[in-house]
């Protein structure tokens, strides 16, 4: 899409700028560690870009943002420079290189500028641009949007922030980090600890709710966060996700929404009770118009279901009242989605403490 071609030009641009600014000093630093007469951004391309398929698996591996990738880039130097330590000592390595601190800020600017200009082979199946603002709601609509900036009475996506933003996006740390956004203020409403969000989750989103299976859902959402070794990182059950977001001709809403950057999946679920979702007015009419009025609605349904998913690539799960003659195991199937986790996650912080420690 345009819009996202824009944005990385903006970004690269951003990054460019900074590494450009800083090289000379950089190239004078590595050259005196790494005693040499000469030491040319050429060979610091070398150095450190060219190692991308030797410290993590480039091409096959899928990375949910730039600290994703950057995490295990750092992981993998550390790695390698044990299994080459193993042989004798060794001088020069980046790892050594990235326990100076302004050496390693600028070699995450490089990698980051890297990373960005390889979007696509990164992360393959990156966020969808439809998804940096998030509206939801009905009479009360909020926006969960990622580096919200209010400009000429509206809120937009502030892109200079969007790379810089420090946590994982639509969970609970996004939200108390950006807060809530309604459209016609001109600050987020913030929410600073789950006190907060659990007044807000249970006094606003549940009780406009008009059915019992969703307060059931919101409740056990709510209980889950309660056991929850690491809040922040949850990702936030988004109650009725609007299809074309503040457009007042409403279209589609679904009932809950999980939206997984740890995994990059993204559900949606419906709660369809046959009274709501599918009732045909005129039972005793002739069996032809009824059939025609259920082709309707099925058809509306199913079209629902498929706009979602062609444009914010949601997958959507249906409940109906039989499912959830069992409440726990209909809650075990959000359960999964919320709690699903990539495997061999670790962190920026983690590894350059590992690396301070050679």
């Amino acid at each position: 899409m345009k819009i996202e071609q824009n944005l990385l030009e903006e970004i690269e641009n951003d990054l460019t700028l900074e590494i450009v600014k800083n090289r000379d000093y950089i190239l004078e630093k590595i050259r005196v560690i790494l005693k040499r007469d000469r030491y040319t951004f050429q060979m610091f391309n070398g150095k450190v870009g060219g190692k991308n398929n030797i410290y993590v698996d480039s091409v096959m591996t899928q990375f949910s943002d730039f600290n994703d990738f950057y995490s295990q880039w750092l992981k993998g130097v550390r790695n390698d420079y044990e299994k080459r330590t193993k042989y004798g000592s060794i001088e020069g390595h980046n790892a050594q290189l990235l326990k100076e601190p302004k050496l390693e800020k600028y070699i995450r600017i490089f990698l980051e500028r890297n990373f960005y200009r390889n979007l696509k082979e990164r992360t393959r199946l990156k966020p969808n641009v439809e998804l940096w603002k998030v509206w939801f709601g009905y009479n009360v609509i909020f926006g969960l949007l990622i580096a919200p900036k209010r400009e000429e009475g509206t809120w937009i996506i502030d892109k200079s922030e969007i790379r810089r933003a420090d946590y994982s996006y639509w969970t609970i740390g996004h939200v108390f980090k950006e807060g809530l956004i309604d459209n016609s203020l001109s600050k987020p409403f913030y929410i600073y600890n789950l006190e907060q969000f659990e007044s807000i989750y249970l006094s606003i989103f549940q009780q406009l709710s008009n059915s019992v299976y969703e307060k059931q859902i919101c409740e056990k959402y709510i209980e889950y966060l309660r056991q929850s070794e690491n809040l922040e990182s949850e990702p936030f059950l988004i109650p009725e996700v609007r299809y074309l977001g503040l457009e007042k001709k409403h279209l589609y809403r679904l009932d809950f929404t999980i939206l997984n950057s740890h995994t990059q999946e993204y559900i949606g679920f419906e709660i369809s009770p046959a009274s709501s979702h599918m009732s045909v007015k005129g039972l005793k009419e002739k069996q032809k118009i009824v059939n025609e009025e259920l082709s309707k609605k099925w058809h509306k349904e199913m079209q629902k279901r498929n706009d979602y998913f062609e444009l914010y690539d949601i997958t959507t799960i249906t409940l109906t009242e039989h499912d959830f003659q069992d409440i726990d195991s209909c809650w075990s199937l959000f359960e999964k989605y919320l709690s699903s986790r990539s495997e061999d996650k670790t962190s920026v912080q983690s590894e350059l403490k590992r690396i301070s420690n050679i």
